[in-house]
């Protein structure tokens, strides 16, 4: 039997704790503004402030994650639990050509997504992990893998490191405002990763929202309630981002805002059309 010590012990179980050492002003500001947002609200049923984004943001996640554990299989990796998503960049990294049509075809082998009209939107790395969003006539998925996954057939990769959903009827592509945008999927889920301790796993758990963007947004950028702000890539009118959650449970996700970048290089604080 492996026998621990208290140091190793005492190590794994800060890096299980989720809660940053040191908040910056920013994220200071926007856990102070969560909490009195869950203050305020007097019931789960009654939520006062912003509450039709609140509750269609939370039917997307509950969708979303249900079409991940039917649509592809998230399994262990090799990447060490608490530490799992250590390398990831809240700047993305672009794919090379080969790369992104490497990611797409399997991609769509593990989510079954049919048809030579299929073509990758949107490609990114952050980190060691590298994200995909396929469109075409049969479906449009999206799949969140390891960077060695990638390339490799689907019914490998959804055995290893891997997260992807898939919708086989997705809604007409909404016209966002010139200068504006639209969410269509915002969801939580996540990887169950190998521990720190022998014969152990975690949860990796993560956020990802992905949308249209209009003619003049050039850069998206989300503030996630805690930790940095993410960049998102913007491709052929469309834009999508991920990143961990703070805390290894379902929920700790929290909610995010946007600034845009527009043609002409002004920025400046948006909220999704329509919301």
């Amino acid at each position: 039997m492996t026998k621990h010590t208290f140091a190793q012990l005492e190590s794994v179980l800060r890096d299980m704790d989720p809660a940053p050492r040191v908040l910056t002003d920013d994220e200071r500001e926007r856990a102070v503004t969560t909490r009195d947002l869950i203050l305020s609200t007097p019931s789960a049923e009654h939520v006062r402030i912003a509450p039709d984004r609140q509750v269609r943001r939370r039917r997307r996640a509950l969708v979303a994650v249900a079409a991940a554990a039917t649509a592809a299989v998230a399994v262990p990796t090799a990447i060490g639990g608490a530490t799992a998503f250590a390398s990831w960049t809240a700047t993305p990294q672009p794919l090379s050509r080969s790369d992104v049509s490497a990611a797409a075809t399997t991609c769509q082998s593990a989510l079954g997504i049919g048809g030579r009209d299929a073509r990758p939107v949107i490609g990114e790395k952050r980190g060691g992990w590298t994200y995909v969003l396929v469109g075409g006539p049969t479906g449009e998925g999206a799949c969140l893998m390891s960077n060695d996954l990638v390339g490799t057939p689907g019914d490998t990769a959804s055995k290893r490191g891997f997260l992807g959903t898939f919708d086989a009827d997705p809604p007409s592509a909404p016209t966002p405002p010139p200068d504006g945008f639209v969410e269509t999927e915002s969801m939580q889920g996540s990887i169950p990763l190998r521990g720190r301790l022998p014969f152990t796993t975690t949860d990796g758990w993560l956020s990802w929202v992905s949308g249209y963007v209009g003619g003049d947004v050039v850069g998206i950028s989300l503030h996630p309630p805690m930790g940095p702000d993410v960049t998102a890539t913007v491709s052929q009118g469309r834009f999508s981002a991920w990143w961990p959650a703070n805390g290894a449970k379902q929920g700790a996700g929290g909610v995010w805002t946007y600034t845009v970048t527009l043609a002409d290089g002004t920025s400046r604080p948006a909220q999704p059309a329509g919301y």
